[in-house]
């Protein structure tokens, strides 16, 4: 079952495939973000198997754009366009390096990733590398269809309207005060020192 959300924007389902390449709304979706921080691995992919299909058809394309009817067609704008993928693809720190890390690259441009031990056993072998580089961080390249700060500010905001619907139910529950209880009478002290309540005086019936 492909993935669907609900968009306040338009208001109706949307695929997630249809909000992450050609949604001009997404770096700026709220809802959009939380949904891609909870489906973060099954969004991406998608969206991975959709420019896989996406480069397998190009040729294809290439072919039938030659066509008569392609050039019929050629000055009509798309409805939407796909997003460049350049433009979802983001290298982040993956770990920070603890120890030293090389990046040898030998005369025939091949690169291997070496510790220090390693290539100083190489230098003291008389082996010359054509570059070396040193490594600090490990990055990880990966589809970053959201902004990450979108994403925090998201959950902030979600957080907030939770917070506030947990404050309007908690107020209309106590808004109604508890009943005061009534005192109980308490006994006088002075019982005997009070005069005796007068007696009703009986109707006398006439005969």
């Amino acid at each position: 079952m492909r993935l669907k959300l609900y968009c306040n924007r338009y208001t109706h389902f949307k695929d997630a495939l249809v909000c992450s390449v050609n949604c001009v709304y997404r770096t700026r979706c709220n809802d959009f973000a939380l949904f891609y921080d909870a489906n973060r691995a099954d969004v991406d992919a998608l969206v991975a198997e959709y420019y896989d299909a996406r480069r397998s058809r190009e040729g294809e394309r290439k072919s039938e754009a030659s066509s008569p009817q392609a050039a019929a067609l050629a000055h009509i704008a798309p409805v939407a366009r796909p997003e460049n993928l350049r433009k979802l693809i983001r290298l982040e720190v993956l770990r920070e390096m603890a120890e030293s890390v090389y990046i040898w690259v030998d005369k025939e441009d091949r690169a291997e990733l070496l510790e220090t031990n390693e290539v100083l056993r190489r230098a003291e072998r008389g082996q010359k590398a054509k570059h070396i580089y040193r490594v600090s961080q490990e990055m990880e390249l990966r589809y970053q269809l959201v902004p990450r700060k979108r994403i925090e500010k998201a959950k902030r905001g979600a957080e907030a309207d939770a917070e506030r619907a947990e404050a309007r139910r908690t107020r209309r529950t106590n808004a109604r005060p508890a009943p005061v209880p009534f005192p109980a009478p308490v006994p006088s002290n002075d019982a005997a020192a009070e005069a005796p309540a007068p007696r009703r005086a009986r109707a006398r019936a006439s005969r």
